[in-house]
């Protein structure tokens, strides 16, 4: 094989081999929001029973702005109608005064898993910066992948 029908082919190679390592890539690990990115839409009620429930229309979504990150937790539920098991992430983030406090959370139906060393073996991470309390998914053949679509 001369050395001119290798080149030739060089290219084709190095494009599959690139698809191939890149079709079923890794997915970026998942953080919390960032504070700059958070929007006040309303602020709901409930009495200790939940049977009374309210809510209350924000206007200004500044207050938000007003807020910084304090750490995020993964824990585990069971869902009340299909008695199923799923896991969630919670957020937490704090204002200025004592009482100036906001949680968000998101359901996962793969296990979230803590990625870096800011989590505690209770699942919490306790930091400053969302990035420190990064996870990722994880099904039971290791990390969640994603395909990338054909081309």
């Amino acid at each position: 094989m001369n050395h001119s029908h290798l080149l030739k082919w060089f290219p084709s190679i190095t494009v599959a081999t690139a698809l191939a390592l890149t079709g079923n890539a890794y997915a970026a690990p998942l953080t919390c929001p960032d504070v700059s990115t958070i929007k006040a839409v309303s602020i709901q009620f409930s009495d200790g029973k939940q049977e009374w429930n309210g809510e209350q229309l924000i206007e200004d979504s500044s207050m938000a702005a007003e807020f910084e990150f304090l750490g995020a937790a993964i824990k585990q539920g069971t869902d009340s109608e299909t008695k199923l098991p799923y896991s969630y992430v919670i957020c937490n983030y704090g204002g200025k005064g004592k009482d100036d406090y906001l949680r968000l959370s998101k359901r996962f139906t793969l296990p979230p898993v803590a990625k870096g060393n800011a989590w505690s073996e209770e699942k919490e991470c306790k930091n400053d910066n969302v990035t420190n309390c990064a996870f990722e998914l994880v099904n039971s053949k290791g990390p969640a992948k994603f395909t990338l679509p054909s081309q």
